[in-house]
Parts: C-alpha cells; structure tokens; sequence
C-alpha cells in the first residue's frame, strides 16, 4: 500500500526575496540580458491586482 509523507517547517525569515525575484525586483548576476525578451507572464493578476502581495491579500479576501 502507498504513502505520502508531508514535512512543514516554520519559514526561517521573510518572503521577501522571493518576492523580489518573481516580481523581477532586481536582476540576478547570472541573468542574460538579452534574453529577458523572452520572458513570459504565465498567471493574470485579478482587475486592480497590481503585485504577488495584493494577489495573495485578493484571494484570501475572495476565498
């Protein structure tokens, strides 16, 4: 018979270069920049959803 085994740990700081990397806050030194052209939005924030925060803040409202 199978199983599933779930670990959660506490985060150890905040989400914040998290948030600054999905929302390309900065540019990482491994970064090509001629290629950022390529680049793709794959999820749509809702209307006056501006930034991964508020998202998260909307769909909590919204849930």
């Amino acid at each position: 018979m199978g199983y599933a085994v779930l670990h959660i740990d506490k985060a150890r700081s905040n989400d914040s270069g998290n948030t600054a990397h999905i929302a390309r806050a900065y540019t990482p030194s491994n970064v090509d920049p001629s290629r950022t052209h390529l680049n793709r939005e794959l999820v749509q924030f809702p209307a006056n959803v501006t930034n991964r925060s508020e998202a998260i803040e909307h769909r909590i409202a919204t849930a």
